[in-house]
């Protein structure tokens, strides 16, 4: 009976390998069956391949089912299995990855810190399952905007890597490119694209040509060369990483679809938006078509195409969209899940622009409160979320709420990002602007002057 399920549990991962989530869920039910009767009800095997059926659910969007067989994993294990067993780790490392993507941060932090406890117990200090344990962590506060905290684990993780296993092994290719997007995020984008050149210099040494990972290092190169407007350099990373994904996964997966946003953003900022039209187009059909249309992460093309629409001046459908994914969102996460807040974010600003500013309202509150619970009162996307609320007191002409709004987002950025991260100027110059609207000159001067001295430090 054991070859039986040693088939099927084969043919499951192949599936779940391949990105043929869809007909890996069929296989669920059979697996269980054939599993259940082959091994007593808490067998590690059992566990092995429950985990293994977690990660497809995940994969399908399903996080309730994906937190069931992943909970019945880790409690097997915890029964069978002695308290430190790197098994246990490895089934608290899969919890702590759905609560991340769920956006229960603070759990993902609790389960991400419980392995490297288990870790440190059976393992050195500079042992490459510690590096590891600290990376995954390291993602986790990155998240959570704890972006210090996130650094000081990356370059902890980095250090172990190298040491143990070469500055040119994959893994130090890895925690590279992890350090290089904190740095994108805070606006250092010199230091992120010298870290993303030795990243992909690593993987183009350990693997073919045509690897998955050469491609998601050529296309986190083009995100880096992008923001610094270096656009002929960036289309050609995108576009050599979209060969190697159509290759691997073929030209329909969702690897492909996620890229083909990636480059039609780049289109958008060259000003071709028939272009990016038809790739978002593309890639939506794509998501919806492996997916289905209700599939949380269907969202994500909608929403860019809904960016477009707006870029386009077509309003109209661009609202259409927007609704469209917040409906989507709301369907299939929690209330409180961040995705549903930059949803909600998406709708009023475009609200907020059409001088809808009694609609955007609402949105933008009850954003602004997903937003703190699930991160707390000095991440980023709340500064963003201030930032707006900012924008919309002034449409109305509260200046006093205006002005309130604008400084808690400086706060939080100078805070969270340091005085000097380029997303501060933003924040000076609309208090500049405020400020001298009223009359206020001599205040308008200070916030104008401190952005100008930021801007220089930048080069630009």
């Amino acid at each position: 009976m054991q070859s039986k399920w040693n088939e099927l549990n084969e043919q499951f991962a192949a599936l779940y390998q391949k990105g043929q989530y869809a007909e890996a869920g069929k296989m669920v039910d059979e697996l269980l069956k054939e599993g259940e009767a082959t091994f007593e009800n808490e067998h590690p095997d059992l566990a092995a391949s429950l985990n293994n059926i977690g990660e497809v659910f995940k994969a399908l969007g399903d996080y309730s089912k994906a937190e069931t067989f992943h909970q019945k994993a880790l409690s097997i294990r915890e029964k069978m299995l002695k308290p430190d067993d790197p098994e246990i780790a490895s089934s608290l490392n899969n919890m702590a990855v759905l609560y991340k993507m769920q956006g229960k941060l603070y759990k993902a932090e609790a389960f991400h810190k419980r392995a490297l406890e288990i870790k440190e117990k059976i393992f050195e200090s500079d042992h490459p399952e510690i590096a590891l344990s600290l990376n995954n962590l390291g993602v986790t506060y990155k998240s959570n905007g704890q972006l210090h905290e996130a650094e000081k684990l990356y370059l902890r993780a980095l250090e172990i890597r190298e040491k143990r296993l070469g500055p040119e092994h994959q893994d130090v290719a890895t925690t590279l490119n992890n350090l290089a997007l904190l740095y994108d995020s805070q606006g250092n984008y010199a230091e992120a694209e010298t870290l993303f050149c030795r990243s992909l210099n690593i993987m183009q040494k350990t693997h073919a040509r045509d690897h998955l990972e050469v491609a998601i290092a050529k296309n986190n190169l083009g995100s880096v060369l992008k923001a610094q407007a270096k656009y002929d350099e960036a289309e050609t990373l995108y576009k050599q990483a979209l060969t190697i994904k159509e290759k691997v996964f073929g030209e329909e997966s969702l690897q492909v679809a996620v890229l083909l946003i990636s480059l039609a953003e780049l289109y958008k900022a060259q000003g071709n938006l028939p272009a990016a039209e038809q790739l978002l187009n593309r890639s939506r059909e794509i998501h919806e078509k492996l997916l289905g249309p209700d599939h949380p992460e269907v969202a994500t093309p909608l929403n860019h195409l809904a960016a477009l629409h707006k870029a386009q001046g077509r309003f109209e459908d661009a609202e259409a969209l927007y609704k469209q994914a917040l409906r989507i969102t709301e369907r299939n996460l929690t209330p409180t899940h961040p995705n549903v807040a930059a949803a909600l974010n998406n709708l009023a600003v475009l609200y907020d622009s059409r001088g809808r500013h009694a609609e955007a309202e609402p949105l933008y509150k009850r954003a602004l409160v997903i937003i703190e619970e699930a991160h707390g009162p000095n991440h980023p996307s709340v500064a963003s979320l201030m930032y707006n609320i900012a924008g919309l007191c002034k449409n109305q002409g509260d200046f006093p709420e205006a002005v309130t709004y604008y400084k808690r987002s400086l706060e939080i950025r100078e805070y969270a990002l340091g005085p000097d991260h380029y997303s501060v100027i933003a924040v000076l110059r609309s208090l500049a602007k405020l400020y001298r609207s009223v009359g206020q000159e001599n205040e308008g001067k200070k916030y104008a002057d401190r952005a100008r001295a930021i801007r220089a430090k930048f080069g630009t």
